[in-house]
């Protein structure tokens, strides 16, 4: 962790020099650390205990109830939420969390920067009391926040807010931390985090706990923060379960469906490769504005049939799940993988890359329809659609991701 901690900061040196330390430098630097430790000027990190040969075993989903959960009694709790003008998974994620502690008889107020695009999905859910505080995201990081029971943050200037304001008020602080940084190095690639330090930094210094979406990212989530087990609380995201029980059955049609950003590390490319060589439809659902010319250029290059659907409301998306053959995506790292979840709660096959989290909702849900093919093999990934469009394993749907189960979770945090 010691080596982790300092080659964050040679990269920070990178940033705002843009000239690399030379090795003489980088070893003043550590032993510079080592006496820092030894004499008792900064803390050691915090290290998390291991099981079988060094491999972190969590428990299975959900963990047992903490001690004294701080969720079970109804609290005054402000949720301070930096928003966008687009739908974005997390965000998403954060409404359900609020829907569920008002659920819990908790009083919840947001504080934000802007009104949700999606609000008016949560038409059929308890509301929150909503008070905009600042006029950019930025903002939201040094805004007036009235004192309450407990503090949560999401994601970036929320999450700095909510542990400053827990630490003035000495009150719990909870964050939610969607895509962990060492995940994603893994998984699509080194790079740099702009606007992250501030949060990073109080997490790591005050006594702050995280809030997850699974066992899988909780992983990563330990070192790099410098938290115990029993500071990381996995929270499954839960579907909008109230407008799918409303969604009548669909009979199948002859189509895949895509749900995601058009993004680099979806591997869209690869999803329509696929499906060009097994001759199927390809609908694609997505939140962005307008469609990416590349993503066009793909269509073309494969002679695909394609069709674009944006902005759609949950209970279309639904139905066109209900109606597909099968969800596919390329997708190279998720946060969790909402679509997988979705696919399991109509019965509709997954098709996708083999990915830790979409394995953690496959064992979770004990879904036997999810083909998962090797990581950025794109012939494998057509293969595995061959094989699910002929076995056409649809199944019972499953309610493990529904509503209900995300109020179950919180309580016993």
């Amino acid at each position: 962790m010691m080596n982790q901690r300092l080659d964050e900061f040679f990269d920070e040196t990178w940033e705002k020099y843009r000239k690399p330390l030379k090795n003489k430098t980088k070893s003043i630097v550590r032993q510079y650390d080592k006496y820092l430790l030894r004499e008792g000027i900064i803390k050691p990190p915090q290290k998390i205990k291991t099981y079988n040969k060094g491999v972190i075993v969590l428990p299975a989903y959900p963990p047992p109830a903490v001690d004294n959960p701080i969720f079970k009694e109804p609290k005054k709790i402000a949720f301070i939420h930096e928003d966008v003008g687009h739908i974005t998974g997390g965000r998403y994620y954060a409404y359900f969390m609020i829907s569920a502690l008002l659920e819990l008889g908790h009083d919840v107020t947001i504080y934000s920067n802007r009104k949700a695009v999606f609000s008016h999905e949560f038409d059929q859910y308890k509301k929150p009391k909503f008070k905009i505080v600042s006029k950019t995201a930025s903002q939201l990081a040094t805004a007036k926040i009235p004192k309450s029971d407990v503090y949560i943050g999401s994601p970036i200037h929320g999450g700095v807010n909510a542990i400053k304001q827990a630490e003035k008020h000495n009150k719990p602080a909870y964050v939610l931390i969607f895509d962990p940084f060492p995940m994603m190095d893994k998984f699509i690639g080194k790079r740099k985090y702009t606007g992250w330090t501030h949060l990073v930094k109080g997490l790591r210094e005050t006594d702050a706990q995280v809030i997850s979406l699974c066992n899988e990212t909780s992983k990563y989530i330990y070192d790099w923060l410098g938290k115990e087990r029993e500071e990381v609380h996995p929270v499954y995201p839960c579907i909008n379960s109230i407008i799918l029980e409303q969604t009548e059955d669909q009979e199948r049609q002859d189509y895949a469906l895509f749900i995601s950003r058009l993004v680099k590390h979806k591997r869209f490319q690869d999803c329509v490769k696929a499906c060009a060589e097994n001759d199927i439809k390809l609908k694609v659902i997505s939140s962005v504005n307008g469609i990416k010319e590349k993503a066009q250029e793909y269509v073309k290059e494969y002679d695909a049939d394609v069709d674009f659907h944006l902005r759609v409301d949950d209970k279309t998306k639904f139905e066109m799940i209900k109606q597909a053959r099968v969800i596919i995506n390329g997708s190279m790292f998720e946060g969790f993988g909402m679509y997988v979840a979705e696919a399991i709660a109509c019965g509709t096959p997954f098709v996708g890359y083999d990915y830790p989290t979409f394995r953690e909702i496959r064992d979770y849900a004990k879904a036997k329809n999810i083909y998962l093919a090797k990581m950025k093999d794109a012939d494998d990934l057509s293969d595995k659609l061959k094989q699910a469009l002929e076995e056409k394993k649809f199944a019972e749907p499953s309610k493990e991701f529904h509503f209900e189960k995300m109020i179950t979770r919180i309580k016993d945090i």
